[in-house]
């Protein structure tokens, strides 16, 4: 049975789904010590659940988690000097388009949406800090179940508009920001390559599916659909997917 040590403290700062996440795995699995830097696997040794409170700019905070082994440090909440700028964050995104088909063909076009960060898990603010803010805007986590199905999320859009060549478009994504202060900018313009049969089934049904919460899909030298189709996967298994159905408008495409 896994031993994954959760303070009082730090599941008041998680959210109840990323708790039961990290609990049952398979997240963090084999990951590094953040206090003695050696190797710990969470699914044979006992792991603690550490949480980084970041500021962000406007007075706000953000928490990062890291996993020491539990005989290096304990279960706490700490709190970092590192600002955590999450419109800055969000303005470099990279967005992979997918399609979701049944036996009569193509169904649902997708974004796949991951930060540009070139070495992410090493940086200040890596991938769960990243998830939790999409969380905190709105974005619900998914299970494998829910892959196939997602729940339409209001204050969500994506605004698709020519690019410089054929197949080449610019996608924005916005959603809804603190109020008085207008929409938030998740993804600025960032440049996809689809298809007719993706543009036709997003002109008919005006939405699309947005997956949240991959790190690595973009370098990937293999990123096939069947790889992207595999990572989406693996993601909601481990509690690090979040997404939703979104509006989607054309715009001279």
């Amino acid at each position: 049975m896994r031993d994954i040590r959760i303070s009082d403290e730090v599941a008041l700062v998680l959210t109840a789904e990323k708790v039961n996440a990290l609990r049952t795995g398979p997240d963090p699995g084999l990951t590094r010590c953040v206090s003695c830097e050696r190797r710990a696997d969470a699914d044979a040794e006992p792991v603690s659940v550490l949480a980084v409170r970041h500021p962000t700019p406007g007075d706000g905070t953000i928490f990062n988690v890291l996993f020491p082994h539990a005989a290096c440090a304990p279960s706490t909440v700490t709190d970092s000097e590192v600002v955590f700028d999450l419109a800055a964050m969000m303005e470099r995104m990279r967005l992979i388009p997918t399609v979701s088909a049944d036996d009569e063909g193509p169904v649902a076009a997708g974004l796949l949406m991951e930060p540009m960060f070139p070495d992410v898990e090493k940086a200040e603010a890596p991938a769960n800090a990243y998830l939790a803010a999409f969380l905190r805007h709105g974005l619900p986590l998914l299970s494998l179940h829910d892959i196939d199905d997602l729940t339409p999320v209001r204050g969500w859009r994506a605004v698709i508009t020519p690019g410089e060549r054929p197949r080449l478009l610019r996608a924005t994504i916005t959603c809804d920001g603190p109020e008085g202060r207008g929409p938030l900018i998740v993804a600025a313009d960032a440049p996809i390559v689809v298809d007719q049969g993706w543009l036709r089934i997003v002109s008919a049904s005006g939405a699309i599916r947005l997956y949240a919460g991959l790190l690595g899909i973009g370098q990937s030298s293999d990123r096939d659909l069947m790889t992207v189709v595999r990572a989406i996967g693996t993601a909601a298994r481990r509690g690090n997917l979040c997404g939703g159905l979104i509006d989607a408008v054309l715009i001279g495409t």
